[in-house]
């Protein structure tokens, strides 16, 4: 999105005709040059920020009545703190943060947009300041910028920023993701490994998107689209890059003859069911030092009714001998999910615990197991953890 675009927000073109200094960066606006007096009767500059959501060059007004402050506490003219400041640490970006909530809700409907948001507060604080020094003023002269933060999203994530995770999401980047295997597990994978700040994510599967992939994967795909047969790589890809950039596909079926595609990765996800082509992938991602997850689930029909378990098996440098021999071998003939059982709950609960894994060992969430082997037992509901020495 050009900064010309977002620019042409009524809001925010207000904002810059009454002469205030607008930065748009990592989801959030920020006003800077907020003129308020501190506690020593001083008066200082801050800036009010908080998340916005945006569809397309227009901000979606509806956020909620708080706003964040960088500063000392703001106070009135006489050195009190004002009591809409409570102290509140929020991440706005890399290096820089605000120290203070304001909390001040006109009324129960809120405000009626952004514009009345902003000024409403900045005069709130500046007035003080204002009272100590007439010549301090919020509005310098109208100043815009939009610090662009080599997002690999095509649109902005402000999913993220209206969380307050942006500073932890830039944990991402630096990483290439290789997903080997797109049936139902793998695919799930996909979906939430796309909606991270990874640098790459390359797809590698042989195989085409038929009536029963559709069944197991996230999404509807046409009746179209399911006639013409894609190769599921390239189709899956398709459907990402409308949201991100940096996903890539690769018609193949990974074996011994093409493991030079893994080059370059920092984490593996093996979702593929084919188990004989797997001891050959495990050696190249443990000679080049490169950790992997390897996902599977055995499920059988027991009277009438599914049972079995989903596991998530995590091989990281160190640690490779005995997560290696947890994986276990081709499933025998009689498992209903080799007949093509449509278990799409399963898959996409494989998945997610598989990303969750990833995700604790990269730092994003606490971890205070680092488990090596996990297993959820359909019948019992529950999950169980293994150390792997």
């Amino acid at each position: 999105m050009s900064t010309a675009l977002l620019a042409r927000d009524p809001d925010l073109s207000r904002l810059l005709d009454d002469g205030y200094d607008i930065v748009v960066h990592a989801g959030h606006v920020i006003v800077r040059h907020i003129p308020y007096v501190t506690e020593s009767r001083i008066v200082e500059h801050g800036f009010l920020a908080y998340p916005v959501t945006v569809s397309g060059d227009r901000l979606v007004s509806g956020t909620d009545h708080r706003i964040w402050f960088s500063g000392s506490p703001p106070c009135n003219e006489h050195g009190s703190p004002l009591t809409l400041a409570n102290p509140e640490t929020r991440m706005i970006a890399e290096g820089m943060q605000a120290h203070f909530m304001l909390s001040s809700k006109p009324g129960p409907d809120g405000f009626p947009d952004e514009y009345t948001k902003i000024t409403t507060y900045a005069r709130i604080i500046a007035d003080q300041a204002q009272a100590l020094d007439p010549s301090a003023t919020p509005t310098p002269g109208a100043a815009w910028q939009e610090i662009e933060d080599d997002s690999p999203f095509v649109y902005r994530d402000t999913a993220t920023s209206r969380a307050g995770l942006t500073a932890v999401n830039r944990r991402y980047r630096g990483h290439c993701i290789v997903i080997v295997g797109l049936g139902g597990s793998g695919s799930y994978i996909l979906d939430q490994v796309a909606k991270t700040e990874v640098d790459s994510i390359l797809l590698i599967d042989g195989d085409t998107f038929d009536n029963h992939n559709a069944f197991r994967a996230p999404g509807a795909p046409t009746i179209d689209t399911l006639r013409s047969r894609p190769a599921k790589a390239t189709y899956l890809a398709s459907i990402y890059a409308n949201m991100r950039q940096g996903v890539t596909a690769c018609e193949q079926y990974l074996d011994e003859d093409n493991l030079d595609l893994l080059q370059g990765s920092t984490f593996v996800f093996l979702a593929s069911d084919d188990a004989a082509s797997k001891p050959a992938i495990m050696d190249w991602l443990e000679a080049h030092d490169v950790p992997f997850i390897d996902v599977g689930m055995g499920i059988e029909e027991i009277d009438g009714r599914l049972s079995g378990l989903l596991r998530v098996t995590t091989s990281v440098p160190g640690r490779r001998d005995t997560a290696r021999h947890r994986i276990p071998q081709p499933a025998p003939e009689h498992d209903a999910y080799g007949r093509n059982i449509q278990t799409a709950d399963l898959n996409a609960l494989n998945a997610v615990l598989a990303v969750i894994r990833w995700k604790r060992s990269i730092g994003i969430y606490a971890d205070a197991t680092d488990e090596g082997h996990t297993t959820y037992s359909l019948i019992t509901n529950e999950i169980a953890n293994e150390d792997l020495p």
